[in-house]
């Protein structure tokens, strides 16, 4: 009964679904939301069911029918999440190294007072299918989505009992978090899903060379850094949560406004946290210019920023992947990259020669990516 879910209700609406969620969490019980057969000719869905597991079906069935009493569902507002709650958007593949991001995310949770979605997205077998229109074909797809949201579904529920035993119960009773089960490509949905949920941060897997059964295999990962507006935060499978203390930054900058965007969108990220941030730059000749140039910037940081402990470097190296990760193997207790995204940036120099890819599936430690 625990393996399996039912669901409680269908509502046309997404914000009115989030609505109810909302009630059962407040009671207690996990809730799951899905979009099977729910969806416009763009694969953005537009409605959710609702699920809770079959051991809470009667205790939610009774919570839906107050909810009906007390509130006039019809007349719910668009009114987002909680206010001035921090979003966590999670995607998960249901792989046992996204259990090692969901612990960042969860961490980062409880000392940032905020919420977590764990999404995946699941295939949709009629995207990239044109001309296959009969009658057979489609029964046949029909059978095959039937079959591809089961396996998504029991996974999900794997995942879950698998989460609640790594992380503890204390940790997830004080936090809100639910899960999202959403259709179609991956990089389209979380595109779609950013404009409703408006999340204060991404946080995926990135690839490893071991990993090529991963959703985040593929360049997943890049494209999605490339395309969103929200920052993201990159997990390696190398990298292993041990709690958050003292953060140890290495922000790689290219001395342009872009930058200092990112490095204030930065700071407010770590504010709850206790760091330390190394801003570099990176460059393949020696420059009197560019050394006058760091030491004005390291007076503007301590006037600017008299409470954080910001320190401005110049390396030299003709490779600047190679540069950031011989910084970091020659700084052991470096915990995150951070570097502001396109375009015309450092980012865009180091990336736009595919080299993202590159840094994304051999960095062992957290990369954060900011939109410019």
């Amino acid at each position: 009964m625990e393996n399996q879910l039912v669901t409680i209700s269908t509502f046309s609406k997404m914000h009115v679904g989030c609505f109810v969620k909302e009630k059962f969490e407040l009671e207690g019980i996990e809730c799951f939301l899905t979009d099977e057969d729910i969806k416009t000719a763009d694969n953005t869905p537009q409605g959710i069911k609702l699920k809770v597991r079959a051991n809470d079906t009667e205790k939610a069935v009774q919570i839906i029918m107050q909810v009906h009493k007390e509130s006039d569902l019809d007349k719910i507002e668009l009114s987002g999440s909680i206010p001035n709650k921090k979003k966590i958007l999670v995607l998960i593949d249901f792989s046992e190294s996204l259990i090692n991001a969901c612990e960042y995310a969860f961490g980062i949770a409880k000392i940032a007072d905020a919420e977590v979605k764990l999404l995946h997205v699941y295939e949709d077998p009629t995207l990239n299918r044109s001309g296959k229109n009969t009658t057979s074909w489609q029964a046949y797809e029909k059978i095959e989505a039937e079959q591809i949201f089961s396996k998504a579904q029991a996974d999900m529920l794997s995942f879950s009992n698998e989460l609640k035993k790594r992380i503890g119960s204390v940790m997830l009773e004080n936090i809100k978090f639910h899960f999202a089960l959403l259709k179609g490509n991956t990089e389209d949905v979380i595109e779609a899903l950013g404009k409703r949920y408006k999340p204060d941060l991404i946080i995926l897997g990135s690839e490893g060379r071991d990993e090529n059964n991963s959703m985040f295999s593929g360049g997943i990962t890049t494209k999605v850094i490339e395309n969103t507006n929200f920052p993201v935060l990159t997990i390696p499978t190398s990298a292993s949560f041990s709690g958050i203390g003292f953060l140890n930054i290495v922000y790689a900058t290219d001395f342009n406004e872009a930058d200092n965007s990112s490095l204030n969108n930065l700071l407010d990220i770590v504010a709850p946290f206790n760091t330390k941030i190394h801003c570099i730059h990176i460059d393949n000749k020696e420059d009197s210019l560019k050394q006058d140039k760091v030491a004005e910037l390291n007076k503007f940081l301590k006037i600017e920023y008299p409470k954080y402990d910001i320190k401005c470097i110049l390396l030299k190296n003709n490779d600047l992947v190679n540069g950031l990760e011989d910084y970091i193997d020659n700084n052991n207790n470096i915990d995150i990259i951070s570097f502001s995204s396109p375009k015309r940036t450092l980012f865009h120099k180091i990336f736009y020669t595919n080299n993202l890819n590159r840094l994304v599936s051999t960095c062992k430690i957290p990369m954060l990516v900011f939109p410019v």
